[in-house]
């Protein structure tokens, strides 16, 4: 996961739709990313090949320039709300449309709104179907951005980005987590271990006393927490100490030896290199912006 990545959402269409059936749309592709909740009916959805069977609170991920065909079935309506949107609003974000064409159909001279593909650098292996595990907290969430982004009340931009980020990084999370039983079974081991992790920020501590403190096996306490939190037990436990250091150099007087100290370093050396690796600055200097 790229977590230098820096979203700037870009609201294309937020619609609450309903269409009786039979519908079908596609085979097409989109310049942007569009993310469909289905409130009600069932859809057969085919993306570059695979097919799936898409049933009522479950979301649909579409991607730049992915091919799909969406079919209804088994159903005599259709509810689903859906967005279009860029990750990263940029000067051709308000001229890309909502395409219903086939890539061979699109004119070359249209190539340069699709939009680049970096929902991969944040959920490398994200599907096209996902299954909350609230999908009434989804459409909850879904239903307010498109009645806000449609009323646009004073400030709607604002709350309608915050809102839509909150939807996709729980989108993201459940892409990530699946809804695993081991996932559900080892969240409160995961819990526990963080805070074995930011209780122990003033010493180093190893991927085995962590485990041996939680009851399961350090291979298996890596995996579940990666998911979890996106990173290993032993880079959650120093960039907490490198945060806890970042505090003290702006919010004390305490000398670098003894802040070096205070977040588990022995010398001043091996805190200022792990410190700049992290940051790409210096202690002293940090403390002096």
């Amino acid at each position: 996961m790229d977590e230098n990545l820096k979203l700037s959402p870009y609201i294309r269409v937020a619609w609450n739709d309903y269409q009786n059936t039979p519908w079908v749309v596609g085979p097409r592709v989109i310049f942007d990313y569009e993310i469909l909740y289905l409130a009600e009916g069932e859809l057969k959805l085919t993306v570059e090949g695979n097919v799936y069977h898409v049933k009522a609170g479950q979301v649909i991920l579409l991607r730049p320039k992915q091919e799909h065909l969406i079919q209804s079935e088994n159903c005599s309506r259709i509810h689903q709300p859906h967005i279009h949107f860029d990750l990263q609003e940029d000067e051709s974000s308000p001229h890309a449309y909502v395409s219903f064409s086939t890539l061979a159909e699109i004119p070359p001279s249209e190539y340069g709104l699709f939009r680049e593909d970096r929902l991969k650098e944040i959920c490398p292996n994200c599907p096209s179907v996902i299954t909350p595990k609230d999908p009434k907290e989804v459409e909850r969430l879904i239903l307010e951005i498109i009645t806000e982004y449609e009323n646009r009340k004073i400030y709607s931009d604002i709350i309608v980005r915050g809102k839509f980020l909150q939807l996709l990084g729980n989108l993201l999370r459940e892409a990530v987590w699946g809804g695993s039983k081991d996932h559900s079974e080892y969240e409160g081991a995961m819990q526990q271990a963080r805070e074995i992790i930011i209780h122990n920020l003033d010493r180093p501590i190893t991927l085995e006393e962590i485990a041996q403190r939680v009851n399961i096996s350090k291979y298996y306490l890596c995996r579940q927490f990666k998911k979890v939190y996106g990173i290993s037990p032993i880079q959650y436990h120093l960039n907490a100490r490198i945060d806890r250091a970042k505090w003290l150099l702006i919010h004390t007087d305490k000398s670098l030896t003894t802040i070096a100290s205070e977040v588990g370093f022995d010398d001043i050396y091996s805190f200022s290199r792990a410190f700049k690796n992290r940051e790409n600055i210096s202690p002293s200097k940090y403390r002096k912006t």
